[in-house]
């Protein structure tokens, strides 16, 4: 008897030290995540991370595995990662997810050294679809492994989101527009108005980098054409530059910025510029051998050469979407 009572008390004591231990090193837990907040002393900043386990478990190789889906923010940087509990692929990896509002996605992810984790290129995307969901899959299909697959309860994420505004604001000021609402209880509706524009127009350029990659004239995100394009197609060093097809020596070409499109053409001393609120219609003409033409308001505007025909209705689509919501808002 005595020594039942001495194991029940030890029973006891040692839930105690974990849980303590976990207050410790975790400020809280907050639905399914665990908020960890600190101060970088690389970085200088103060940093939020969130973590979540996945409410599957997959055998990877000797043992049953619980995925771990993480979210870290500094305020000047965002990642979005998922480690998978063992070696999963090398460099580059197939990744699908799948949510119930949007679907299913699948593109290559950057890996890890060692194998295990696979990080989001596209984080702040991924961050703001999460938020108004309730649940997502995710996946990888190893090159000589068997498929892994989780699955993740991220409710709650929003509100997390809301009262870190001082880090997750910083970071983007799309956040600090959009999560700063009062109530204490997330309230999806209103994060899917507000958001809708900005996931349907990150949608549309993910999917135009997706299928254009091997198309070696486009170039997404063009931070190393910066200084080129300062002086030939005029923009500011805080243009939002999303796409740029390069017609010729990094001179001439076509740039799709946040608020408009820039086309310099052979000859001319300065580039032709129109807004995406001032696109009425968008119509494409020519074929594979001559290459295509993009026609806006009915006037001929810019040339896409050695570009397939369902490659050049996306770009299309694309104006046409980026005028659509520019006009929204």
């Amino acid at each position: 008897m005595r020594g039942f009572f001495f194991n029940s008390m030890n029973h006891i004591l040692i839930k105690f030290i974990i849980i303590l231990f976990n207050i410790v090193l975790c400020n809280e837990i907050s639905h399914n995540w665990k908020i960890e907040d600190g101060f970088n002393d690389k970085t200088k900043r103060n940093y939020i991370s969130l973590i979540n386990k996945s409410t599957n478990e997959e055998r990877i190789t000797s043992e049953r595995i619980r995925g771990e889906f993480k979210i870290y923010c500094d305020g000047a940087d965002l990642k979005l990662l998922i480690n998978w509990g063992e070696f999963a692929n090398s460099s580059m990896a197939n990744i699908y997810y799948y949510m119930d509002e949007y679907g299913l996605w699948e593109e290559n992810w950057f890996m890890s050294k060692s194998g295990e984790i696979s990080y989001s290129p596209d984080p702040l995307l991924l961050l703001m679809q999460l938020t108004t969901t309730d649940s997502f899959t995710i996946g990888i299909r190893p090159k000589y492994l068997n498929e892994i697959r989780y699955y993740f309860d991220n409710k709650g994420l929003s509100d997390i989101i809301r009262k870190n505004q001082d880090i997750f604001g910083e970071y983007s000021e799309l956040i600090n527009s959009v999560f700063n609402y009062s109530n204490d209880i997330e309230d999806k509706t209103y994060l899917k108005k507000k958001l809708q524009a900005f996931i349907s127009k990150e949608n549309d350029t993910r999917s135009l980098r997706v299928n254009l990659f091997e198309n070696d004239k486009f170039f997404f995100k063009p931070i190393w054409y910066q200084s080129k394009l300062l002086s030939s197609h005029h923009i500011d060093s805080e243009s939002n530059n999303i796409i740029y097809f390069n017609r010729w020596l990094k001179k001439k070409g076509t740039l799709f910025t946040d608020s408009d499109i820039r086309v310099r053409k052979f000859l001319s001393k300065k580039p032709t510029i129109i807004q995406y609120t001032d696109i009425q219609n968008v119509e494409v003409k020519g074929n594979n051998l001559i290459g295509y033409r993009i026609h806006i308001n009915d006037k001929f505007f810019t040339t896409f050469s050695d570009i397939k025909k369902d490659h050049i209705e996306e770009i299309k689509n694309f104006i046409i979407n980026r005028s659509k919501y520019s006009l929204k808002g």
